[in-house]
C-alpha cells in the first residue's frame, strides 16, 4: 500500500482495519444499497465491538463516501493509463471514454457506491474532510480530460472560439459517458425505447459531439473499433483492484512517489 513504509505501527493498524471495514462493506452496498450496510455484521466478521467500527467511521454514510473516494481514485488511475497511450489527441480522448467503460465493468461495486453518495440524504451526513478529498479527486479526473482537449488545440487538431469551450467539452463528455453508464446500470427500459447496445450508443454520441467540434481526425468506424479493442486490452491489464488503497486520507508519501512507467501499445496507423 502507498506510504506504508513510513507509517508508525499504530497508523498501519488503523489503515489495515479501515481497509478491512471497506472490503466487507463493499459487497453489502453493491447488493442492497445503504440499507444493506450493517455495522453489526461488519463488527461480527472482524470479531470486534461495534464501537470500534464507529471509531473509524462515524456512520454508514461515511463508509459509502470512503468507498466513493476509492471509486474515483481507481477511475483516475485508469484515466492516467489511458492518456499515456500513444496516439492522436482524438484517440487519447476516446481512450478516456473506454477507461470509464472498463471502470464500470471491472469495479461495479465501487461504481454503485459512487452513485449512492450523490444522493443528498447520504451526502449530507458525511464529514467535510472526506467530502473535500472526493471533490479533489473528481476534479483531477476532469483536469485529465481537459488536458487532452488543450493538447488538441495546441496541436491544431481542434479550433475553439472561446476559452470556456474546454470546460463545456469536458462537461459534455462527462454527461454523455457517466450519465449513460448510470442509465445502463439502473434503467430497465432501455431496450423498450430501442437502445439495444448502450455502449455503442454512448460511443456514437461522443463521436458525434467531437465531430461537430471538428476535432481531427474525424470518426472512422474501422480504425476506431481497432483502437477501442487495443485500449480495453491495455487497461484491463492495468486495472487497479477495488481494495488497493486502505484509507483515503491525503498522503504526502504517495504524492512523492513517482508514477510507474507504462508499457505503450504500438501506435495505431489509421485515423480514429
Amino acid at each position: 500500500m502507498f506510504g506504508m513504509a513510513r507509517l508508525t505501527p499504530k497508523q498501519r493498524m488503523i489503515r489495515l482495519r479501515e481497509s478491512q471495514i471497506l472490503d466487507l462493506a463493499r459487497p453489502m452496498i453493491a447488493q442492497g444499497g445503504l440499507a444493506a450496510l450493517s455495522m453489526d455484521a461488519i463488527a461480527q466478521e472482524l470479531q470486534t465491538a461495534k464501537g470500534t467500527i464507529y471509531n473509524h467511521f462515524p456512520n454508514k454514510e461515511e463508509i459509502v463516501l470512503a468507498l466513493a473516494v476509492q471509486a474515483v481514485d481507481r477511475r483516475l488511475e485508469l484515466f492516467n493509463h489511458a492518456v499515456m497511450m500513444r496516439g492522436t489527441s482524438r484517440q487519447r480522448i476516446a481512450a478516456i471514454g473506454i477507461a470509464c467503460e472498463v471502470y464500470v465493468d471491472v469495479l461495479p461495486d465501487l461504481f454503485r457506491a459512487e452513485q449512492i453518495i450523490r444522493h443528498e440524504t447520504v451526502w449530507g451526513k458525511t464529514t467535510e474532510k472526506r467530502k473535500e478529498i472526493l471533490r479533489n479527486c473528481e476534479g483531477r479526473c476532469m483536469h485529465t480530460v481537459a488536458g487532452v482537449a488543450r493538447d488538441a488545440v495546441a496541436a491544431g487538431d481542434m479550433v475553439l472560439e472561446a476559452a470556456h469551450q474546454i470546460e463545456d467539452i469536458v462537461f459534455g463528455l462527462w454527461s454523455l459517458v457517466y450519465g449513460g453508464m448510470v442509465l445502463e446500470t439502473t434503467s430497465p427500459s432501455l431496450v423498450d425505447v430501442g437502445i439495444v447496445d448502450s455502449r455503442a450508443a454512448i460511443r456514437r454520441n461522443c463521436n458525434s459531439m467531437l465531430d461537430g467540434l471538428k476535432w481531427q481526425p474525424l470518426y472512422e468506424p474501422e480504425p476506431y473499433s481497432i483502437w477501442v479493442q487495443q485500449v480495453r486490452t491495455h487497461l484491463l491489464a492495468n486495472c487497479p483492484p477495488a481494495g488497493a488503497v486502505a484509507v483515503e486520507e491525503p498522503d504526502p508519501i504517495r504524492a512523492e512517489t513517482k508514477p510507474r512507467k507504462l508499457a505503450k501499445p504500438a501506435k495505431l496507423g489509421g485515423r480514429e
